[in-house]
């Protein structure tokens, strides 16, 4: 007799049904009366009124033009357009218009797969809608549980909730297996050469946040782990790493204790691996 365990055949109708759910919660399309934001001939972002209102009038080369907040940046190159974005971003956060300041660019694109047409301070993104880029990881044990992280109460966003092992941002001028290897090594104590790193599908979420637009597009990795494999946080946004099972994480995904993007990447995974 076999002692192979019998495949649950319920899992991926779940898992889907699960899908479906959470994806109509991640495609809030913008209100209408907010503007489309222009940057280098690209509709690049959206803006609530009061904002682009303030920029039309407050920012230089910033101006309103057939109901869209369009950046003046004829003639000038990625870098141009960067330095006019570090001054719109430095009078909206003079302002207090802005909810933090990260030092950290990351890059304007029409589209994920088209050339960046400017960097812009992180903080600002949502606030002006840009579509960002980021990369997660699941991570699997040879016996196909799962390991995730919670993130820290002092986290601005979604404190506390859990979420993939490893989750981050691409900066600008970073390629995504680049920002994936320094958010292992950061949030996990994990270093990624020489594993079995997949890449997985992409996951689009647009709603809109208490900082404006969110618009992001994770890109999910996979990676089966070693058995005893050491995992410890190295900055401080990590509270606790675990190992759970499949039944597990479903349930909590339903309890809501996963960041929405979180319980995408994870479903987008565990649905390969049925």
């Amino acid at each position: 007799m076999s002692s192979r365990p019998v495949p649950d055949l319920t899992l991926a109708p779940r898992i889907d049904a699960l899908r479906a759910l959470l994806a109509m919660r991640a495609a809030d399309p913008p209100p209408d009366d907010w503007l489309p934001v222009v940057v280098g001939g690209h509709e690049v972002g959206v803006a609530h009124p009061d904002v682009a209102t303030f920029l039309g009038t407050e920012a230089n080369h910033f101006v309103l033009l057939d109901y869209r907040l369009v950046l003046e940046d004829a003639g000038l190159d990625a870098a141009g357009r960067s330095a006019l974005l570090a001054r719109a971003a430095q009078t909206l956060r003079d302002a207090g218009l802005l909810h933090g300041w990260r030092d950290e660019l990351l890059d304007v694109r029409p589209h994920p797969d088209q050339p960046a047409v400017a960097t812009l301070e992180r903080a600002v993104c949502r606030t002006l809608g840009i579509t960002t880029t980021a990369v997660h990881l699941n991570a699997f044990t040879p016996d196909g549980h799962v390991i995730v992280a919670r993130r820290a109460d002092h986290k601005q966003i979604d404190p506390g909730k859990w979420d993939n092992l490893v989750g981050g941002m691409v900066p600008a001028g970073e390629s995504e297996e680049a920002a994936l290897a320094r958010e292992a090594q950061e949030e996990a104590g994990l270093d990624l050469a020489g594993q079995p790193v997949t890449r997985g599908g992409r996951v689009h979420v647009t709603r809109i946040v208490p900082e404006g637009y969110q618009s992001e597009i994770v890109q999910v990795f996979d990676v089966v782990l070693p058995e005893g494999i050491s995992l410890a946080n190295q900055d401080g946004e990590v509270a606790a790493i675990e190992k759970r099972d499949v039944e597990a994480i479903l349930a909590a995904i339903r309890d809501d204790e996963f960041t929405l993007e979180a319980a995408l990447v994870l479903l987008d995974g565990l649905r390969r691996r049925c």
